[in-house]
């Protein structure tokens, strides 16, 4: 009881003489940082005069007072003092601007030159064209001149007739035409022009008294799937095939037409010859891009996707310095990991309910799993870039914040040029891009909602997995490294602080 009331009374007595000790320190702050004026009224009291008491207003205003003498003024800046800083400014503009200049010219060429001179690679085009038309009737069929007037065309024409394509691909003749469809499904060629049996036969029998009148469409059929790639396969490689489309038209109307009705015995109906002048290809989109919303998952999207993850980082990073002070270093990644998967985890499903927001649809593949199939694929995707960025941003704030923006810069060109644009209109350099994350999403994405083929997507998974992994490999030497670098940096200021 006695070692109670002891122990009570010691504490009482530490706690009223911290309260007078700090009486004392602000006191005798007051007078340190007092003007000549409060040095007159120190010296009235000691002739017994009582100080005037000041307002706490007062006090301040004098302490902002006795601060501000003791400020630096500002000079001019061609003053000869600023002689040595106006040397460190010239040097650093110089150094800034010629970065600067090294990375645009460098980095940004890579995006520019991702659609530069695109029909000079245009032979990488594989383009197949299957003439099934035979006749009995006419010596020479209407379509025999295809095989030598794509010659006149870009693209690398790849021309079979009946029996040779049979032979290759080991289908009947009935199956020719569903085995074309699914040589374009399966990505095998761009597009192919399948000329269909009997045209010839038609075309004469329509001249000749037949019961109906010829349609070209019927038997010229151009397959191709604008949903590969939105952007560039109407734009660049379709035009090929209406190329060969008006080279045909022109031969089929000057050279082949004229020398048929020349020798029928007899003059067709005009209007039947009208019909047969009209020649032009039908055109089938097998996986049409039907919808100007997917480029926003599809290309731009993406771009924010990307960003999204370095946004959750940099929120996180006051909690994860805080982090690194408690826990040991193997509780540190495993920390770092959880945290960063598990944000990735709902940070991805908010991204794609955007898309489901605006009704995209997410049933043409996988019916009504497709957006979980999106959600996850996503989640993967920015596992895959974030791993990325957290390695390589704590290197960066640690040896050089100020070069942050490059990294963002650098990380999202070499994912988007190779991704946005098709890689068989591109120089060999952009083939990098079969291991970027983004080129893997864009070709999973497009799978989801274009129904496009899904034989590639073991690769893509594939390859996002290996980035997570090699990410997650990292993590931990990135942080030793990082963490011994700060030590190093708080032993040197620490031991400078001693020495001043």
């Amino acid at each position: 009881m006695v070692d109670e009331d002891e122990m009570a009374l010691n504490q009482v007595y530490t706690e009223g003489a911290s309260e007078c000790m700090n009486r004392v320190v602000n006191k005798d702050l007051h007078v340190e940082g007092s003007s000549e004026a409060s040095t007159a009224e120190s010296a009235a009291g000691y002739d017994g005069e009582a100080a005037p008491v000041e307002t706490k207003q007062q006090e301040e205003a004098k302490q902002q007072e006795g601060s501000a003498a003791l400020q630096r003024m500002g000079t001019r800046f061609f003053s000869p003092k600023m002689k040595s800083h106006r040397k460190k400014i010239i040097w650093t503009f110089v150094l800034t601007n010629a970065l600067l200049a090294v990375f645009v010219l460098s980095l940004l060429s890579i995006y520019w030159g991702a659609t530069y001179n695109r029909q000079h690679y245009m032979f990488k085009v594989n383009v197949l064209t299957v003439i099934q038309d035979e006749s009995e009737l006419v010596g020479t069929t209407m379509s025999a001149a295809i095989a030598t007037l794509v010659a006149g065309v870009p693209c690398t024409w790849h021309v079979f007739n009946a029996s040779e394509f049979s032979e290759k691909y080991k289908v009947s003749s009935e199956e020719i035409d569903d085995k074309v469809v699914d040589l374009i499904f399966g990505e095998k060629y761009w597009m192919a022009l399948n000329v269909k049996r009997n045209a010839t036969n038609a075309l004469y029998d329509s001249l000749t008294g037949g019961p109906t009148a010829f349609n070209s469409t019927e038997y010229f059929e151009a397959i191709y799937e604008s949903g590969r790639d939105p952007t560039s396969l109407q734009s660049a490689i379709l035009p090929n095939m209406k190329t060969l489309e008006g080279i045909y038209r022109t031969y089929f109307l000057d050279q082949y037409l004229p020398s048929l009705l020349g020798n029928l015995t007899e003059t067709p109906p005009p209007d039947r010859i009208i019909a047969a002048s009209n020649m032009n290809f039908e055109y089938v989109d097998y996986r049409p891009f039907y919808n100007a919303l997917l480029l926003a998952p599809l290309q731009v999207g993406l771009i924010y996707c990307l960003l999204l993850t370095f946004f959750q980082l940099s929120l996180f990073a006051p909690l994860h310095v805080e982090m690194s002070k408690l826990l040991k270093p193997r509780h540190i990644i495993l920390y770092r990991i959880g945290i960063s998967w598990l944000t990735y985890f709902f940070l991805s499903l908010f991204f794609c309910t955007v898309s489901a927001i605006f009704q995209v649809d997410f049933t043409k593949a996988f019916g009504r799993a497709g957006f979980v199939v999106y959600w996850m694929s996503t989640w993967l995707l920015m596992m895959a870039l974030g791993g990325a960025n957290e390695n390589v941003i704590s290197l960066v704030l640690t040896l050089g914040p100020q070069y942050l923006g490059f990294w963002l810069m650098t990380w999202i060109i070499l994912n988007i040029a190779p991704s946005f644009y098709p890689l068989v209109l591109n120089n060999q350099f952009y083939r990098y891009g079969y291991a970027m994350p983004i080129h893997n999403g864009v070709d999973i994405y497009k799978v989801i909602f274009l129904n496009l083929s899904k034989q590639h997507m073991g690769r893509n998974y594939g390859i996002l997995v290996a980035w997570v992994a090699l990410n997650t490999a990292l993590l931990p030497f990135v942080l030793r490294y990082v963490g011994k670098t700060m030590r190093k940096r708080a032993a040197a200021a620490a031991a400078a602080q001693q020495t001043n």
